[in-house]
């Protein structure tokens, strides 16, 4: 194996056995072409499921922010954002961190998108914002 191929291979490893969930996707074509297992996990499917499963249907109603985003990324090699949220396969709409990263393969414009649920850090602002004393329940039986 060639240094090249060795590099490859352990890329490969490291996107695969990662913690943190990672897509490689093609933003042309409207596709994810690999995720890991923690990206599969973090949206419920299985990986033959979410391979088939367009971009556009994880973020349904956020499509020019997120095309405004995957433009950023082309123009500036990277971009990150707090204000999308990723549908999961069960209908969930989960509050997320992103970072895209611009990837080349075989002369293709690729991104790499790492991903955190943001829903505990959601919670525990909603938490915040409730007044002193209160609870949900008694908020909105007024």
């Amino acid at each position: 194996m060639t240094h090249a191929g060795a590099d490859d291979a352990m890329a490969g490893l490291t996107f695969a056995s990662s913690a943190e969930p990672a897509y490689v996707m093609d933003p042309y074509t409207d596709r994810i072409l690999a995720a890991n297992d923690a990206g599969c996990r973090l949206l419920g499917y299985t990986r033959s499921e979410l391979l088939e499963t367009p971009i556009s249907r994880i973020h349904p109603a956020e499509l020019a922010a997120l095309t405004a985003l995957l433009e950023r990324v082309e123009r500036d090699g990277r971009a990150s954002t707090i204000a999308l949220t990723c549908r999961t396969k069960s209908g969930t709409f989960l509050p997320t961190e992103i970072a895209l990263h611009a990837i080349e393969h075989d002369g293709q414009l690729r991104i790499l998108g790492l991903v955190q649920d943001r829903s505990e850090h959601r919670q525990a602002l909603d938490a915040e914002a409730l007044p002193r004393g209160s609870t949900q329940a008694s908020r909105s039986d007024h």
